[in-house]
């Protein structure tokens, strides 16, 4: 494996001050853990991060509040960290630790706090164009993508503005999965494993049509198969991972993706509405199909080839394997699948769905 070329340099940490400060957490456990880490480039120009302060599990601790009405930041952490910063360390601590803040105060100072801090969106200029091209890996533009665009299809990565990826310029890889760490708390749980299978580009593997639009029809052996072979490429690139100490174990990053891969499940979705919609745009005659009667509990029966009481029985996560199994056969886009038959599958499906509710 070639090696990180990237070597770290004592002398360097003491001597140089850093590029930024940013504020760390643990991803994993049932306890976060809080962190003042910092970028900086070490003697061979390259982006490392080095820990400032360890801030325990409630960083409000150095908060002090002035009665009711306002703040400052604890003297000797600012004292600590004023040597390893360019600039006013008070104001950065104060941007860093502002949602520690006690709410009641955050509510009077948020005008103030906010003022000046809107900056004008300029043009990108060639230097940063070139630094984009040679910073930003390809994995970092998936997730850059989905968040702005929620897109499984990435047809458009490279047209994605070069404006959404500035922000990572100039940040060390810690302090890059620390910012995505963030970002990614906005989703909902039906939401991740839908970005876990866009980022890690599992429609690779697959050659049906309705792997950008329906991955839950997907055979979920396959798919877990596949991503954990993503997910080693990654650990293995050392590209990606350039300016991060090697070590014999998974990242907590990537323990993090894994562990939120198997614990979730991808949205409960209209199938058949993805289905047509799809169809809509590749052909340019269309008809919307006539309104179907609710199917009852017998019919069902008849379509998933189980009794009806068993069908009652069976879990949501039960009914989802069932009729993932029973899309494989019928699906238009397998040998021997009819349309019509994978209309009347899906619609009974989620009907029963609709009853479990």
């Amino acid at each position: 494996m070639k090696k990180n070329t990237c070597q770290k340099s004592p002398l360097q940490i003491l001597v140089r001050p850093g590029k930024s400060l940013y504020l760390a957490r643990s991803i994993l456990g049932s306890r976060l853990h809080y962190y003042l880490r910092q970028s900086f480039y070490d003697e061979n120009d390259c982006l490392r991060h080095r820990e400032i302060a360890d801030l325990g599990e409630d960083p409000s601790k150095y908060i002090v509040t002035i009665e009711d009405n306002g703040y400052y930041i604890s003297e000797g952490l600012v004292e600590a960290i004023e040597p390893c910063v360019e600039g006013d360390a008070d104001s950065l601590l104060e941007e860093l630790l502002w949602p520690f803040v006690a709410p009641e105060i955050r509510s009077k100072l948020q005008y103030f706090n906010n003022r000046g801090k809107v900056k004008p969106i300029t043009k990108v200029s060639r230097q940063e164009k070139e630094a984009i091209d040679r910073e930003i890996h390809i994995f970092d533009r998936r997730r850059m993508h989905y968040l702005w665009y929620g897109a499984i299809d990435q047809s458009g990565l490279y047209k994605m503005p070069d404006k959404l990826c500035r922000k990572l310029l100039g940040k060390s890889r810690d302090e890059k999965e620390q910012y995505f760490v963030r970002k990614e708390r906005v989703f909902y749980e039906d939401q991740i494993k839908e970005y876990l299978y866009t980022i890690f580009n599992l429609q690779q593997y697959f050659a049906e049509l309705y792997t950008r639009l329906m991955p839950q029809a997907l055979g979920q052996e396959k798919l877990d198969t596949f991503f954990v072979e993503e997910l080693c490429l990654l650990a293995q690139d050392d590209v990606f991972w350039m300016g991060m100490e090697k070590t014999e174990v998974l990242s907590p990053y990537l323990i993090r993706y894994l562990i939120m891969f198997f614990d979730y499940e991808f949205a409960e979705q209209s199938y058949i509405d993805d289905y047509i919609r799809q169809f809509m745009n590749s052909h340019r005659k269309f008809s919307w199909p006539q309104r179907k009667k609710q199917v009852t509990l017998e019919q069902a029966s008849a379509i998933f080839g189980l009794p009806a009481e068993k069908l009652a029985e069976l879990s949501k996560k039960e009914l989802t394997k069932l009729y993932r199994q029973k899309a494989k056969e019928l699906h238009p886009d397998t040998p021997g699948g009819e349309h019509d038959e994978f209309v009347k599958l899906t619609q009974a499906y989620e009907e029963l769905l609709f009853k479990k509710n």
